[in-house]
């Protein structure tokens, strides 16, 4: 049914499909635009498995459950949560169907096909992935833009390495991430210093502070080989790592926690675990850093509380929008842990160029990546797509 621009409003409904709200950067997007546009008054339903972030859903989202098995992305799980999302676009007059591509889910376009067939709905796409080996990208470019009427590249850079391939760029719309820029401003201080006690931190300690999804593919184990580097000169630096793997499976945690302690780095290096919440472990930290950079909320979330951030390069060519080198941040090559050390050494050491870099950044976010302007865009891609008929 076409609709016109001033109608949009009234006719607008998403829905989200999505496996679970675990720990992680895309599940987050999920909540944090679910609730932008709730609060602007559509029609907005998320259908997922269960997970710890669902609670950040305003109350005006509606929630569909559906249960789905381990991580969901096994064939009988994804049949599922087709069938459950045909139904309810159907039942509930859903128009758009808001669904996310990240791993090896991209290469599959039948159940995609058989989403639209069986909704009438029209199919809108995020990319959150940019897999590691061109091979990987040349096989999912030739079958993501298959899948969608229409796709959402997070960031620039990501569309980029698929339009090296074969990726329609006609259906791909490009929009820079963005946060609840009001969920940032200086945690409660009173709220920090009982955490700072609870953690064993004292408050002249250097903290460093990372909040990432602690699996294999981000190599935590450079982080902690090169620690005793840093620790060198600052002998009382702490890191505070907050996040899980996303999944459930601690396997790789556990491996990286026995490292540290093998290490006698226990009292230096904690790991709290994923967390609801990340404010306050935020307002802990003199420096924000993770091991990579594309569209990740966690650096505009610790550049909007005012943090400089010291992040690398993913492992593909592109040119970092969010971070920019010696204004807001610093930024290093994927594998030279070195530079990464040396970095963080640099900034313990310059407090000023520190609290430069953190004003900066807070700035830059504030002014360019609020989840305001990324949903007037998103608004955009709706209505296009609506209007297509």
């Amino acid at each position: 049914m076409k609709i016109n621009n001033q109608s949009l409003a009234k006719n607008l409904s998403v829905l989200f499909v999505t496996t679970n709200f675990n720990y992680n950067g895309a599940k987050k997007y999920i909540v944090v635009v679910a609730n932008e546009l709730a609060k602007r008054g559509y029609k907005v339903g998320v259908l997922f498995d269960s997970g710890p972030l669902a609670t950040k859903l305003e109350g005006r989202v509606i929630k569909y459950h559906v249960k789905l098995s381990g991580l969901g992305l096994d064939p009988i799980s994804r049949l599922k949560s087709v069938v459950n999302a045909a139904f309810l676009a159907k039942k509930e007059g859903y128009k758009v169907i808001h669904d996310e591509i990240y791993g090896e889910v991209a290469n599959s376009i039948i159940s995609h096909k058989l989403l639209s067939f069986l909704s009438r709905s029209k199919i809108v796409e995020t990319i959150h992935y940019a897999w590691e080996t061109s091979e990987q990208r040349e096989k999912a470019a030739k079958k993501i833009d298959k899948r969608a009427d229409w796709l959402i590249a997070i960031p620039s850079s990501v569309a980029k390495v698929y339009g090296d391939w074969v990726l329609d760029r006609s259906k791909v719309t490009i929009i820079q991430n963005g946060i609840n820029i009001k969920e940032y401003d200086p945690p409660n201080s009173k709220e920090v210093e009982e955490l700072r006690k609870k953690l064993g931190i004292n408050k002249k300690d250097p903290v460093l502070v990372a909040v990432s999804r602690v699996s294999k593919v981000k190599n935590f184990e450079a982080f902690i080989n090169w620690f005793p580097y840093i620790l060198s000169d600052f002998p009382n630096a702490r890191f505070v790592i907050v996040g899980d793997n996303g999944t459930g499976d601690r396997s790789y945690l556990d491996q990286v926690i026995e490292k540290v302690k093998s290490l006698g780095l226990s009292k230096h290096i904690i790991f709290v675990g994923g967390k609801t919440e990340i404010k306050p472990y935020l307002g802990l930290g003199n420096i924000f850093t993770i091991t990579g950079l594309a569209g990740d909320l966690s650096v505009m979330e610790a550049m909007a509380t005012g943090l400089p951030v010291v992040v690398s390069r993913l492992k593909y060519e592109f040119e970092p929008e969010l971070v920019k080198d010696g204004e807001t941040g610093l930024l290093f090559d994927w594998g030279d842990w070195q530079k990464w050390a040396s970095q963080i050494k640099f900034l313990l050491s310059k407090p000023n160029t520190a609290k430069q870099f953190g004003e900066s950044g807070k700035t830059r976010v504030r002014s360019f990546f609020t989840i305001e302007r990324y949903v007037d865009e998103l608004e955009k891609v709706y209505r296009n797509v609506l209007l297509k008929g």
